[in-house]
């Protein structure tokens, strides 16, 4: 999205009371002209896909979410329902809406691997925090336990930055932290866990298969049942270690 509302919003929310009322009205006023592009069918709907993202991704449903500031990874479908990651000292999310007719099982698996692999690091933190991949799956927000402020930035980010909205569960490979390790995510706070599938230590090279049950994950981890998924995305995170990360993940598919 490059230096949109996304970029602003990211850049401001959270960080204090003192900007959020100028900021919400510009969140407003840009998110009306985004519809209202859209509606037009002008090149504006652009405005949520990077260019860099390659057009068989977008055709299957994919789009790109890039990090203000950073260096984009790159994501390429290697066919046979593989998608090839780069990061190189770079950040981004691939993400989709969850398809409806899958909403509803409880389960997700995939495989993925990493050919090279960022340093360890201590995913609690806010900066410094980056890891191989993640699988990330994005919940709809439950406005009713939210403050006033919360629910006001959730609604804001659902506009105009849909896949960081909501509750967040995170399936990391990397980190410092052995495998199993579950902790609150420092982006996203008491919205979001953090869940480590494998550790930086893992093997690579070699292909891994994952099966979650993320319907119990988020019971745990934020204490009532999962509401239906909105999306699922793709991660890989490299600029704080200025690293190199390669690697894959295949097969993302929901099941019962």
């Amino acid at each position: 999205m490059n230096r949109s509302a996304v970029a602003i919003y990211r850049e401001t929310a959270g960080f204090g009371p003192r900007i959020r009322l100028g900021l919400l009205s510009f969140l407003t006023v840009v998110a009306v002209l985004v519809s209202l592009a859209a509606q037009a069918g002008s090149p504006a709907d652009d405005v949520t896909t990077s260019s860099g993202l390659p057009e068989n991704l977008s055709k299957m449903g994919w789009s790109l979410l890039e990090v203000p500031g950073k260096q984009t990874a790159e994501f390429e479908y290697a066919g046979s329902g593989t998608i090839d990651i780069r990061a190189d000292n770079a950040v981004a999310f691939l993400y989709r809406p969850v398809d409806k007719d899958t909403a509803d099982m409880g389960r997700l698996g995939w495989t993925w691997r990493v050919d090279q692999a960022v340093p360890a690091t201590d995913l609690s933190r806010d900066s410094g925090d980056d890891r191989s991949l993640a699988v990330h799956i994005v919940f709809p927000a439950d406005h009713d336990s939210l403050s006033f402020w919360e629910s006001i930035e959730s609604s804001m980010t659902e506009l105009v930055a849909p896949p960081l909205a909501g509750k967040v569960l995170t399936y990391v490979w990397g980190g410092s932290h052995p495998e199993g390790a579950v902790m609150e995510n420092p982006h996203f706070g008491e919205q979001g866990t953090m869940i480590v599938l494998r550790s930086s230590q893992e093997p690579t090279g070699r292909w891994f298969m994952e099966e979650i049950d993320f319907e119990a994950d988020f019971q745990a981890a934020f204490g009532y049942a999962a509401p239906t998924p909105i999306f699922v995305a793709i991660s890989a995170d490299s600029d704080d270690t200025g690293s190199r990360m390669a690697g894959a993940v295949a097969d993302l598919t929901f099941m019962e």
